[in-house]
């Protein structure tokens, strides 16, 4: 009788559940379905394609079969979403901490440059900025003063609207400096020009990424394809913690009651009942499916394309992790997964491919890049390689693969902001998420996974529960926080 009684009120409790539909299976979502988890909602997340990841997701190598990521993604120090993200399910660990940055000049000198870790922000940045050996004392210094200048917080741009980052460094900088560093960092971090890129978008990047703090400027390494962290492990543990995810269903519209609330999502016939629903999908997805409560866009609200170059030599063509590569048209090459393992051990998929050295360099902002001509570019990126890396002017070629993106970030363009939704939207319990969304940060994994606490955050609210899910910023010391104000 006791046993009746208990499974009838489990059965009861299921019943009385909060049910929370996320569309898309990117990390915005992902993030979102972790967010929830053990909050009393049942949680159904459904992906169009056969693997969740989104844009952090991996292809299946032709030649072996391995996992292959289509482009090399980092994080920084400063992601405090995203790393909170990895350490609450158990994938931390596949994060590689790297504190040096490797800049490799246009005369092939190497400059290890690390932040000191025993010293208070920003003084921490003076061994990283003038250990590069590619500028002059007097370039080091103007490049110092062009960080503070642009990090003291400004009651307007000069004009009506918005300065470039090319606009508001060329009075400022020596040109020199702009190609060597401002060109090369803000495109990687923002992948976009500085011709088209908002100079708040990269003063973003210099304050949180640069100058907050000692460990903000720590590069964060997948040793592992992203295809295997988020779309197969992250995913097990949301299986391991009720959430039921749907691969290979595409959601086709959303479903109303007659006061305008979302009740539900359309897979073709089928509909997926929903007391809150949240759209974590590309803009244009999400523009498909619910125009009327975007706010309307014009052609500035545009993507920027990222091209990975995938080459792998029948030997191990550099000693460095990483390098950020200035002054040419290859911005940064990095180790292949199965050179970066943390533990100093290959895939275990790889293994029979031990005469194969995998590594990728990395485009951002690759619009027109060599008129398009992939020879042509593969031609140039290993001809660079040769020049900076002895040992790969004896290396044979194998193979190689060239993967663009044309829409891999939202081009953060000036007055970007004005036009980005809220997670809010008119309908009470239907919430945007993504790296498009209004997040206060760039198109980034971070700004991915803060989108979808945000979301989360506002199903809590609806819920009438604590609104908990996203984790501050690194600690900022009071010199910092009164010189960006």
């Amino acid at each position: 009788m006791i046993e009746g009684f208990e499974n009838h009120k489990s059965q009861k409790l299921a019943d009385e559940q909060q049910r929370v539909v996320i569309v898309g299976g990117g990390l915005a979502g992902l993030s979102a379905a972790s967010a929830l988890v053990g909050r009393g909602f049942k949680i159904d997340l459904i992906e169009s394609r056969r693997q969740c990841g989104g844009r952090a997701a991996s292809f299946e190598d032709s030649e072996d079969g391995s996992l292959v990521d289509a482009c090399q993604h980092v994080a920084m120090g400063c992601c405090t979403n995203f790393l909170d993200l990895c350490e609450r399910t158990g994938l931390g660990h596949y994060l590689r901490r790297d504190r040096t940055l490797w800049f490799i000049g246009p005369d092939g000198n190497r400059s290890a440059c690390t932040p000191a870790g025993w010293v208070p922000a920003p003084f921490h940045l003076v061994p990283l900025l003038f250990g590069m050996k590619h500028f002059s004392f007097l370039e080091k210094a103007a490049l110092s003063w062009g960080m503070v200048r642009l990090a003291v917080r400004q009651k307007a741009w000069k004009g009506d609207s918005e300065l470039t980052a090319a606009q508001w460094l060329q009075p400022r900088q020596p040109e020199r400096v702009i190609q060597l560093f401002w060109q090369p960092v803000i495109e990687s971090a923002l992948g976009e020009s500085i011709d088209f890129v908002g100079i708040s978008a990269v003063r973003k990047v210099v304050v949180d990424g640069f100058l907050a703090h000692p460990k903000a400027a720590d590069l964060l390494v997948p040793t592992k394809p992203l295809g295997e962290i988020f779309g197969e492990r992250l995913v097990a543990w949301l299986h391991g913690h009720g959430v039921t995810v749907h691969s290979g269903r595409a959601v086709t519209a959303i479903q109303y009651d007659t006061a305008g609330r979302a009740t539900g999502v359309l897979c073709g016939q089928d509909v997926v009942p929903a007391d809150g629903v949240v759209l974590a999908v590309p803009w244009r997805a999400a523009n498909r499916l619910v125009p009327e409560l975007l706010p309307p866009v014009d052609d500035s609200f545009v993507g920027s394309p990222i091209t990975a170059v995938h080459l792998w030599f029948d030997r191990k063509i550099f000693d460095l992790p990483h390098a950020v590569l200035v002054g040419r048209v290859s911005q940064w090459v990095f180790q292949g997964e199965e050179e970066n393992s943390a533990c100093g051990k290959k895939d275990h998929r790889v293994q029979s491919k031990d005469a194969e050295h995998h590594c990728q360099v990395v485009i951002s902002a690759s619009r027109g890049v060599c008129d398009g001509d992939r020879s042509k570019l593969l031609e140039i990126v290993i001809n660079e390689l040769q020049e900076i890396f002895p040992a790969a002017r004896g290396a044979r070629l194998i193979r190689s693969r060239i993967v663009t993106d044309p829409t891999a970030v939202l081009s953060v363009r000036p007055d970007i902001e004005s036009v980005r939704p809220n997670t809010k939207t008119s309908v009470e319990n239907l919430f945007l998420a993504g790296d498009w969304t209004q997040t206060g940060w760039p198109s980034t994994m971070e700004g991915a996974v803060r989108s979808g606490r945000q979301a989360a955050s506002q199903c809590l609210e609806m819920a009438q529960m604590k609104n908990d899910c996203v984790v501050k910023g690194l600690h900022k010391n009071t010199f910092i926080r009164l010189l960006v104000g």
